[in-house]
């Protein structure tokens, strides 16, 4: 009977430090987006709105499931789940991030205001494949 309450006791005990470390990397997790969400205020408050617009958009912007799934079966030649689906719409999205902050990088170094255009992005992606973030492009045969 105590071996029966003494290992329900410690199941509980488990439990709770198991509930206390997940809170607590929550908590760690809301003060890092919070510290991010200043930073980017101080800076929007020091003259750089466009950055905390760009971020609003990047998070509301999206990659629709469908038409990310439909692209990878043609890619691959076989089916593919969701969860892949999922990851690959995230590092889609990361990705054009990326690319829209070095590409209004290099719209800072021709002109300092105005907005971003497609010959900056062009440019944006050349860097990033030289730089080796991205593999080479392949040029399709039906536009030559």
């Amino acid at each position: 009977m105590d071996q029966e309450l003494l290992e329900a006791e410690l199941e509980r005990a488990a439990e709770e430090m198991e509930e206390h470390e997940w809170l607590s990397r929550r908590r760690d997790a809301e003060l890092r987006k919070g510290a991010l969400i200043d930073q980017w205020t101080r800076e929007a408050d020091a003259g750089r709105p466009e950055m905390l617009e760009r971020y609003e958009y990047s998070r509301r912007a999206s990659f629709k499931p469908g038409a990310m799934k439909r692209l990878m079966c043609e890619l691959t030649g076989t089916t593919v789940d969701d969860d892949s689906v999922i990851v690959v719409r995230g590092i889609a999205k990361l990705f054009v991030a990326e690319l829209v902050e070095l590409a209004a990088d290099v719209r800072a170094e021709a002109e300092p205001d105005g907005p971003i255009r497609p010959a900056h992005v062009r440019d944006a992606l050349n860097r990033m494949t030289a730089g080796g973030v991205c593999g080479p492009r392949k040029r399709s045969k039906f536009w030559r």
